[in-house]
């Protein structure tokens, strides 16, 4: 093989690598944005807990055009678990069967005063027509430590959200 020819290869091999790279970072951003998003809502608390003690409630976030569309449904309750780390989070999101059907999970990110919940949608297909008709949904999630009168949030505006806890 000449040399003009190897230096084609090479060329067209690295824009090839070039572009996957590209495509992963735009595939990904809405994870990264979701994540400063909750990071901010965790600091806005710890912020307010510092100034209110116990009685905190931060500044609502604003959405950062994040919404249940973009698989990110709104934690409404939480019940937790006699082992004071497993929580069952309650949300509104889309049916559990069929194309228009959506499987989920949670996340906790926590912090000194707080434990953040992330509820993340996995649509079964992404249909046009299905309609915005929610249900009634739980996910589980496993905080590292029990909660033990840390306060939960939800993610999309870093608000408290009730709590049932263990009798």
């Amino acid at each position: 093989m000449n040399m003009t020819r190897k230096r084609w290869v090479v060329l067209i091999a690295s824009v090839a690598v070039l572009g996957l790279v590209v495509l992963w970072w735009i595939a990904t951003e809405n994870g990264r944005r979701l994540d400063r998003h909750v990071q901010r809502a965790l600091e806005r608390y710890e912020q307010a807990f510092a100034r209110d003690g116990a009685r905190a409630t931060p500044t609502p976030l604003r959405r950062d055009g994040f919404s249940p569309a973009l698989g990110v449904p709104s934690a409404e309750k939480v019940t937790v678990n006699q082992d004071g780390r497993t929580l069952t989070v309650e949300f509104i999101g889309r049916k559990t069967t069929g194309p228009c059907g959506s499987d989920y999970t949670a996340r906790a990110v926590e912090s000194e005063h707080a434990a953040l919940i992330v509820v993340e949608e996995h649509p079964h297909e992404w249909v046009r027509a299905c309609t915005d008709e929610g249900y009634r949904r739980q996910a589980t999630v496993q905080l590292s430590r029990p909660l033990d009168g840390r306060t939960v949030l939800e993610a999309m505006r870093g608000m408290p959200v009730p709590v049932d806890l263990p009798r």
